[in-house]
């Protein structure tokens, strides 16, 4: 039987596992990197609009301010649009009927001094906005309420918040989209 010498014997670290472990890190570093240089460039283009629609959304669920807006016939004193009484999903239909007469479904550019205007501001929308709210009882085939400018098939940006609700005792979607053109 042959014994081996005392200097063949492997070592851990040996000149190819160093090289080997450094390579590794590099690699996973690169990886790391650029994973979340991309997850960046997409959250810079996509979330502060998503972000936007979902503030809108949320301000939709509140009584608003004043809370009795809707039967305000200047909306200069409204500082913030909501459609329920309180801050609960059981929108108001009074006030989602009010909301669709000041700024009904445009299928072209509204006028500068027209009330989608007015209501962007108070929404404060950074882009144009379309408010829908449809039964899901149907999947979203009819749609109750229809509100403000429709996107065209050709916007570059389109971010949609999506808040379930209720009108009537009906269960109602309430989807808020944000576009750019």
């Amino acid at each position: 039987m042959r014994m081996a010498k005392k200097h063949q014997r492997g070592q851990y670290f040996s000149f190819d596992a160093i090289i080997a472990s450094v390579i590794m890190v590099i690699a996973i570093t690169s990886l790391v990197a650029y994973w979340y240089g991309a997850q960046s460039v997409v959250d810079s283009r996509t979330g502060s609009m998503y972000d936007d629609s979902m503030r809108i959304a949320e301000s939709l669920m509140s009584p608003g301010s004043p809370s009795d807006w809707a039967s305000l016939a200047d909306l200069s004193n409204v500082r913030q649009i909501g459609l329920a009484d309180d801050y609960s999903i059981r929108l108001n239909k009074s006030k989602v009927e009010r909301l669709e007469a000041l700024v009904p479904d445009f299928s072209a550019p509204p006028s500068p001094e027209s009330n989608y205007v007015q209501v962007g501001r108070i929404m404060r929308s950074p882009a144009q906005y379309y408010i829908v709210i449809d039964d899901t009882a149907t999947n979203g085939a009819t749609m109750l309420y229809t509100m403000g400018y429709r996107y065209p098939t050709n916007a570059t940006q389109v971010a949609i918040a999506h808040r379930g609700a209720v009108i009537d005792g009906i269960p109602v979607r309430v989807r808020v989209f944000l576009w750019r053109q």
